[in-house]
């Protein structure tokens, strides 16, 4: 004779599950619907995460880049001493700063505003290209340098 404390139990579960069935059945097909758009939502934010990592690199690069100028203006661009530390003034920026700017050093840029060296060629463009930099554009060029260095 089996135990009959075995079978109540037995029976009680199996009447339990028949009467939960209809409850249980539509919850659990709606957290596979939920689990399924979760995973997609995580799809799409790794996929957006990434397309913005791309974009703000490809920013950073545009601005690090220097603004062109014409080899014109180059030319015709007058660097005096005194235009140089007025320039560094109006963007408010250290010796230093303004170097990284630039391109050179700070020892450079004193030499430069001093009068007893004038920049070069390149150094020369690179100056007449931040005149058209504003000082937020000079800051946020200037993070961007300082970032892609890894210097301060």
């Amino acid at each position: 004779m089996p135990n009959l404390a075995a079978v109540l139990k037995t029976e009680i579960a199996r009447l339990a599950r028949r009467s939960t069935a209809p409850i249980y059945k539509p919850l659990k097909r709606d957290v596979a619907a939920l689990k399924r758009a979760l995973a997609q939502e995580k799809r799409l934010t790794a996929r957006l995460a990434k397309d913005n990592a791309r974009l703000i690199a490809d920013l950073n690069t545009r601005i690090a880049a220097p603004p062109t100028v014409s080899e014109d203006e180059v030319k015709h661009a007058r660097i005096s001493p005194r235009l140089i530390k007025s320039q560094r003034a109006r963007l408010g920026l250290s010796r230093h700063a303004f170097a990284k700017l630039v391109g050179v050093s700070g020892g450079a840029v004193l030499a430069w505003e001093s009068g007893r060296s004038k920049p070069r060629a390149v150094a020369k463009a690179a100056l007449v290209a931040i005149r058209k930099l504003g000082k937020r554009t000079a800051r946020e060029r200037l993070r961007v340098l300082v970032e892609a260095n890894g210097t301060a």
